[in-house]
């Protein structure tokens, strides 16, 4: 005698879409690992700016990173561990970004030489555009757009880190007509560029950093520099923007330009 049926057809199929279900979910929250000196504050992020906070207060340490496996590594040598947190600021935004806009960033990926101008043998020096480079490598395939003061659209596949330098960090009228701008629901990654006499160079895209507007209107630049570590910067607070020029003070006037590109939040 065959075995009495237990569960209707219906639920039989709300069961196995549940089932399915919960596979999808985990597997879209496994799909970026965790370091685990970060799972406390990542594992209760809820919000892009909370995301943001739990890289706070890592030690600047040159050339580190988290790779796409989740470990404190460098850029240059991915066969390294690190044996505690550290962050540059190239690897505090491609770190925090993955979490924002729920994209494993291969190393590979993110430090690819875009535009074939900045590789070995480079007239302009060998990495000399590495921050433009990482920003827009942190975009591709995404919605995105420089935000500059003018308006202007320029096409982000074809610019270089020449061209494309976006506006000067002293110019207090161009962050005026750029906070308004800043919507929520958006990240707005940075790339910081001055000229330099260095031997065999003459303009670097030496930092990185990134804008994640709140749902209550605050916006803050968050970045990790050497004296400071990872931390944030508040743009909405008074006096907020003159901070931010004020630890990137020009030796020249207008020396520094900061580039703004803004891609959607995979996360509320």
């Amino acid at each position: 005698q065959a075995p009495t049926l237990w569960i209707s057809l219906p639920g039989l199929v709300l069961l196995t879409l549940l089932f399915l279900a919960g596979l999808t979910l985990r597997a879209q929250a496994d799909s970026i690992p965790i370091p685990a000196a970060l799972a406390p504050r990542l594992s209760t992020a809820s919000t892009a700016q909370a995301m943001a906070d739990a890289f706070l207060n890592i030690p600047y340490v040159d050339d580190a990173t988290v790779d796409e496996h989740g470990r404190f590594t460098l850029f240059e040598h991915p066969e390294t561990t690190l044996p505690s947190p550290g962050l540059n600021c190239s690897g505090f935004t491609l770190s925090v970004s993955r979490f924002l806009l729920q994209k494993n960033i291969p190393l590979d990926a993110a430090k690819a030489d875009t535009g074939g101008d900045s590789g070995p043998g480079s007239p302009n020096g060998q990495d000399w555009d590495f921050g433009f480079d990482l920003i827009r490598n942190i975009t591709r395939d995404l919605p995105r757009r420089a935000i500059l003061p003018g308006g202007e659209t320029p096409d982000l596949d074809a610019a270089t880190g020449q061209s494309l330098r976006g506006f000067p960090i002293a110019d207090t009228t161009a962050w005026g007509r750029i906070m308004p701008r800043l919507r929520p629901g958006h990240v707005y990654l940075a790339s910081i560029s001055k000229p330099v006499k260095t031997k065999g160079y003459t303009l670097l895209h030496y930092h990185v950093g990134l804008i994640v507007p709140g749902r209550d209107g605050t916006f803050a630049f968050y970045h990790a520099t050497p004296k400071s570590g990872s931390h944030r910067v508040s743009l909405s607070a008074p006096g907020g923007v003159k901070q931010l020029q004020a630890q990137f003070r020009d030796k020249s006037p207008n020396e520094k330009y900061i580039l703004l590109i803004e891609a959607p939040l995979a996360v509320p």
